[in-house]
């Protein structure tokens, strides 16, 4: 039940996150728009002597009353400049959307979140287990063949080399609530664990390590648990020698 509610809200921030996106990628032409109807009931409100209700309906076409500046306002309102706007909405749409760019712009939005670095075995298992309870969370993986699947759902990931310092920007990380990197690469770890505890001082920092000898590295550029994979396998190895012993 919590889990679905959980996963509810962040359907509905999600939702809202793309509504802001599209009306910020539009705000030129519906600030256009605007435009033109305050002109229109400035005009049948102080050439035509019309109330403001008045005003205000026939500027937005609910009245079509046989008045001069009526003429000269439908003309220009429909014919050209609504045609206009309805044309560069429309070529906008063809020319900047693009999953990719979509799927980082939505990323870009995300707080209190998660952050994912590296679409590995174990960064899948944890980017599946965060959309099955639907918490929030930012996937960045520098292979875009990867993540053409979450790409093409709208999720909020980033394909870019997580060592390039715009890509934790865009990911938030300065709003972050925890930074887990599942990267194979130990210089990515060591680079992203700097530069994340960098910007945020209060994050939970993750990280899964290979090699043991780099742990305490890690734990001194700002992480607060290291994973590793030698470790964690014998810890659950000595449970099954203790209990079969």
């Amino acid at each position: 039940m919590a889990a679905t509610i959980c996963r509810d809200r962040i359907v509905k921030g999600t939702t809202r996150i793309r509504l802001a996106i599209l009306f910020r990628q539009c705000r030129y032409g519906l600030l256009l728009m605007l435009a033109w109807v305050l002109f229109g009931v400035w005009g049948f409100h102080r050439l035509e002597g019309l109330t403001l209700r008045e005003s205000i309906m026939e500027a937005l076409y609910i009245r079509t009353p046989d008045r001069s500046f009526w003429e000269i306002y439908s003309f220009w309102g429909q014919c050209v400049l609504f045609g206009v706007i309805i044309t560069i909405f429309i070529l906008q749409a063809m020319e900047r959307y693009n999953p990719m760019e979509a799927s980082r712009m939505l990323a870009k939005e995300m707080k209190d979140h998660a952050i994912v670095v590296g679409y590995t075995h174990l960064g899948a298992r944890i980017v599946d287990q965060f959309r099955r309870e639907g918490r929030p969370y930012v996937l960045i993986e520098k292979e875009a063949t990867a993540v053409d699947h979450l790409i093409r759902h709208g999720e909020p990931v980033i394909v870019d080399n997580a060592k390039d310092p715009g890509a934790l920007e865009d990911a938030g990380v300065d709003r972050a609530r925890m930074v887990i990197v599942t990267a194979n690469n130990v210089e990515t770890g060591l680079i992203v664990t700097k530069k994340a505890r960098e910007r945020n001082k209060t994050a939970r920092i993750i990280v899964r390590c290979y090699q043991d000898e780099f742990a305490e590295i890690l734990e001194g550029l700002g992480a607060d648990e290291v994973i590793s994979s030698s470790k964690s396998a014998f810890k659950e190895l000595a449970s099954l020698l203790v209990s079969s012993w």
